[in-house]
């Protein structure tokens, strides 16, 4: 009587359970497919904005490092060489004598083997004959991130048109370039773009620049 009851009460309970439809499982499927392309597209962008944001970083980073380098190296040049040869001012390129004794060129100036121009810094023994020097392969690229191939950087004018060195005299007023009398130089202004990108992340370009007072002129 007892295992009767219970047997019916058995086969009431599977008849009142519902499973799932083939068609059901199919609509779960594509909607769970939908909602992880949905959070793997944001992943991915918040991944890009990251990179960008990090490329901005380091290329603020690189760039006031130069910018200090170059302020100090030719704020502290020397007027004239021992010889009484003087500093070279051009629009892209000046070069100076150092404490040392020798001349540091900074100017911008396409590297060999490479198509697009970059600041460079180049020692010579002696006063350049001209400018721009050409520089070569060990000559020391100012802005240049490591050697990971998916980091690139770019630095050009901060417009088409403008220099990378503005001269003025002791009033403050501008004196165009080239220089003739480097002597009348009481200051340079350095102004130039830097764009450094990761990836298929560009990254914006920022607009640094520096005056540098020059000591011993």
């Amino acid at each position: 009587m007892f295992s009767s009851k219970r047997k019916d009460t058995q086969e009431f309970r599977f008849s009142s359970e519902s499973g799932i439809s083939l068609v059901e499982l199919l609509v779960a499927i594509t909607l769970m497919s939908i909602a992880i392309v949905g959070i793997t597209s944001m992943l991915m962008m918040t991944m890009r904005t990251q990179d960008t944001i990090n490329a901005g970083f380091r290329s603020q980073l690189d760039t006031r490092k130069v910018l200090y380098d170059m302020e100090l190296q030719v704020s502290e040049s020397k007027k004239s060489a021992a010889n009484g040869q003087y500093a070279i001012f051009q629009a892209d390129a000046i070069s100076v004598p150092t404490q040392e004794g020798n001349w540091v060129t900074y100017e911008y100036v396409t590297p060999p083997g490479e198509s697009s121009p970059t600041l460079m810094r180049v020692f010579t023994a002696n006063r350049p004959a001209s400018l721009p020097v050409t520089p070569s392969s060990s000559d020391t690229k100012l802005i240049n991130v490591g050697t990971n191939s998916d980091i690139t950087t770019a630095v050009n004018r901060a417009s088409p048109s403008a220099p990378i060195f503005r001269f003025y005299g002791s009033t403050g007023s501008a004196i165009s370039a080239p220089v003739s009398n480097t002597r009348n130089v009481r200051s340079i202004k350095v102004e130039f773009s830097v764009t450094e990108s990761k990836g298929h992340a560009e990254g914006e370009s920022t607009v640094s620049s520096t005056q540098i007072n020059l000591r011993n002129y």
